[in-house]
């Protein structure tokens, strides 16, 4: 089912009944999350979360500015965090990097897969919250790699805590525009 090879884990084709339950902060979600029939495709996934360390390479390398600057990379990482998750970036940041490094976002679907799996647990490493699994109420980002025992049946680590990621998908519901983060972040896991 997986193969780990460069920090990629491959993810083969899989058909499984997709459904979400989330929360609505404003309005009312008219999203169908299922439960539905979803066919996912072979596919990469990254074992970990995209660091400082390689955003500011892929910045570096390709002289990388985004459309919107206001809030960019906001939380200014230091070279003591160069192993944290990269946030406060865009969608459109993130998926300049994924194309960069030969990739793209995950949709929805496929995001929901690999946390949740075929058995549709609760929380990527099972069916109880274990606070000591991810980051979660810490008051800061911690390094990736830090939760090992917290990760997905694939081997995805922080997919439930540390930084929120970002989804492929852009969607319009008639009254908003929106993208979907997933995975929580350590002051909201």
């Amino acid at each position: 089912m997986k193969n780990f090879e460069n920090n990629k884990i491959f993810i083969k084709s899989d058909v499984y009944i997709y459904r979400v339950q989330h929360l609505t902060l404003e309005g009312s979600c008219s999203m169908d999350h299922g439960p539905k029939n979803v066919k996912i495709k072979n596919l990469y996934a990254d074992r970990y979360p995209v660091t400082n360390k390689q955003y500011l390479s892929f910045m570096k390398k390709t002289g990388y500015t985004p459309l919107d600057t206001q809030r960019f990379l906001a939380h200014k990482p230091d070279k003591n965090k160069l192993n944290h998750p990269v946030v406060c970036v865009s969608q459109n940041d993130a998926m300049h990097y994924a194309k960069w490094v030969g990739g793209r976002l995950p949709t929805d679907e496929e995001w929901q897969y690999i946390a949740a799996g075929p058995n549709y647990l609760e929380w990527p490493w099972g069916e109880q919250f274990d606070p000591s699994l991810c980051n979660h109420d810490q008051n800061s980002l911690t390094a990736v790699n830090s939760y090992k025992k917290g990760a997905s049946w694939v081997g995805c680590e922080d997919l439930s805590g540390n930084a929120w990621e970002w989804t492929s998908g852009v969607y319009d519901d008639g009254e908003h525009k929106f993208a979907l983060l997933r995975g929580g972040s350590f002051y909201y896991a």
